[in-house]
């Protein structure tokens, strides 16, 4: 039907012209592809497009049909349904260059296709996902979320590599150096993190993770929920796994190939993060190891028997300063800076 002729019989056509768009756009009339074929031959009768309308209703109807498939499959199968009888690509161009009720048709056509097979898959099936990479150096403690919704801390010197979207079965994470996640939960797609030559699985929960390369080892240390730790160096599956549960302790060993779980006797692995410190008839020489890990500073001992000296205390969140004047008034010691760096020192 020419569009000239479409508009001498607008007057009588027209309630059937608006039922006939209606029942392709609008998913609420719930029309069978046989109510929308009736309605196509009512204002075609007689017309040499009737043919051409049918097999557009057809299309259409592919692309209801399209919605239970997978959309791997999508364009696969469409380019099966759609050009199953062939013809001549001059006279099916032509047609739908001349027909504007084609035109549309054609254009509903490829709108489905788009909307059901994905921008991506349709365009480039072998688009690699983009990785992004958030990193915390010198004194710095970055904190972030991660698309899921995941926070991550990460301490001074740490690199952590992440898709911008996560993928259908898993999020995927890599770190080197140290960090405290507190995954987002979802049973239905573990969050996994390789960090050097260990994989931890889990599917929401909060833990410290430190593995940085100079080490040669990687600690797990769980706060709350279950966490998975593999030794992806292990041929056999002796060994190379372990459940670690809160207060438990994960540690792969490098130089023995070594997966070791224990019960996490450090009260301080996370004063890193929050400077909570809690000392316990703890020697002055652990005391610095810590200070130095917390405030990123460097400290030493003049005389290396004062190392010997217990200390028990508990400071939350304090300066540097504070703790080092508590440390010289219970020991009569001095604290002193010298060319960026601290030595202790007993009083003369």
């Amino acid at each position: 039907m020419s569009y000239r002729r479409m508009e001498e019989n607008h007057n009588i056509e027209d309630e059937k012209w608006a039922l006939l768009a209606m029942s392709i756009y609008d998913d609420d009339m719930q029309l069978t592809a046989e109510e929308k074929n009736k309605i196509a031959e009512e204002l075609l009768s007689g017309h040499n497009e009737k043919e051409q309308l049918q097999q557009i209703a057809k299309k259409v109807d592919t692309y209801f049909e399209l919605k239970k498939y997978p959309s791997e499959n999508a364009w696969e199968k469409v380019q099966d349904r759609i050009h199953r009888k062939p013809e001549s690509k001059t006279i099916l161009f032509r047609r739908f260059i001349s027909n504007p009720l084609m035109r549309i048709a054609a254009a509903i056509l490829v709108a489905a296709l788009l909307s059901v097979a994905g921008y991506e898959t349709f365009f480039n099936q072998n688009a690699t996902v983009r990785q992004l990479e958030i990193s915390s150096t010198g004194q710095q403690i970055n904190s972030f979320t991660l698309p899921d919704g995941t926070l991550v801390s990460l301490n001074s010197n740490t690199r952590l590599k992440y898709p911008k979207k996560f993928g259908k079965k898993t999020r995927e994470v890599t770190i080197e150096g140290e960090a405290f996640f507190e995954v987002k939960p979802n049973k239905n797609k573990p969050f996994i993190i390789h960090a050097g030559n260990a994989q931890i699985k889990v599917l929401g929960t909060s833990f410290n993770v430190s593995a940085y390369p100079s080490a040669r080892l990687v600690e797990v240390i769980v706060e709350t929920g279950k966490v998975q730790v593999l030794n992806t160096m292990t041929v056999t599956k002796q060994n190379d796994e372990l459940i670690l549960t809160p207060g438990e302790k994960g540690t792969l060993i490098y130089s023995s190939n070594a997966l070791l779980k224990t019960t996490n006797q450090d009260p301080n692995f996370m004063a890193w993060k929050t400077r909570n410190l809690t000392f316990r008839a703890t020697s002055l020489g652990e005391v610095i190891d810590n200070l130095e890990k917390v405030y990123k500073v460097n400290i030493r001992l003049d005389d290396p028997n004062l190392s010997g000296l217990l200390l028990t205390a508990q400071f939350n969140d304090y300066s540097l300063g504070f703790i080092l004047k508590v440390i010289e008034t219970t020991f009569k010691i001095e604290a002193q800076l010298i060319d960026g760096q601290y030595i202790l020192k007993a009083k003369s």
